[in-house]
């Protein structure tokens, strides 16, 4: 594991310098981590792992009834940590299956009021509701987009259509087929780092996003304990070790 991780660090030291000063983006601070959990984790080892934020990923959890999410969320409440709800339904937005609106309407109408904050698709139908209900209940809101195939030309009228939904934070989610993918999310990252704002580049070549990226100004990189929801994910042990030896 530690021959791994050295190597590893000898891969990225020198690619993270050359993007530091390409595109001057400043390594001051140690980056917000949100842990991806399900069901499947116990509370011992999310209470060791010393995170920022829980994303439950309800759409991944192995029973959908609403008796047993709810007992899910007031389980995850006792680790007093901010709790994101996320429930994908759609192949193209990270869901495993396509499944109905219907019983995602259900399961957010009933779970909303329990957490903290809602990660809802820019390309949901629930959309407009799901903001609605939030704003109500004054939950923080993030408004996502994901595309698994390329990284998009137009990011920027991306971003100009999900903040038209005035959501409290932007999530834009590309998968990076080169490094110069990855060039292009940094460098529109940095261009709105003033505003509420997550980026990630999905993919082998997206891997270093999740160092670099913060740096540039998007607020979250994302992490697992046992299992990636995302290509390119890095483990928790991993991604601390690499943020503490990049970040003072």
């Amino acid at each position: 594991m530690v021959a791994s991780l050295l190597d590893e660090r000898a891969f990225i030291k020198p690619v993270a310098k050359f993007f530091q000063s390409r595109y001057l983006i400043s390594i001051t601070m140690k980056p917000k981590i949100a842990l991806v959990i399900t069901d499947r984790e116990t509370n011992t080892q999310i209470k060791s792992s010393h995170v920022d934020l829980l994303e439950l990923r309800v759409d991944l959890f192995k029973k959908w009834r609403l008796e047993h999410i709810r007992k899910q969320i007031f389980n995850r409440r006792k680790l007093k940590l901010p709790l994101l709800l996320t429930v994908r339904n759609q192949k193209k937005e990270g869901a495993a299956i396509d499944w109905s609106d219907e019983h995602k309407r259900q399961i957010l109408h009933m779970a909303l009021p329990l957490v903290d904050m809602v990660d809802i698709e820019l390309s949901s139908p629930l959309l407009k509701e799901t903001l609605s209900q939030a704003r109500h209940l004054k939950k923080k809101t993030i408004v996502s987009v994901h595309d698994f195939n390329h990284t998009p030309l137009h990011l920027e009228n991306i971003f100009k259509k999900a903040l038209s939904t005035r959501a409290d934070i932007i999530k834009i989610a590309t998968k990076a087929n080169s490094f110069d993918d990855v060039f292009r999310m940094i460098e529109f990252t940095r261009q709105h780092r003033k505003s509420p704002l997550i980026t990630l580049s999905i993919g082998i070549f997206g891997r270093i996003s999740r160092l670099l990226l913060p740096a540039a100004g998007s607020l979250y990189t994302y992490t697992f304990l046992h299992k990636p929801t995302t290509p390119g994910q890095i483990d928790l042990k991993n991604l601390k070790d690499h943020l503490k030896f990049y970040y003072p």
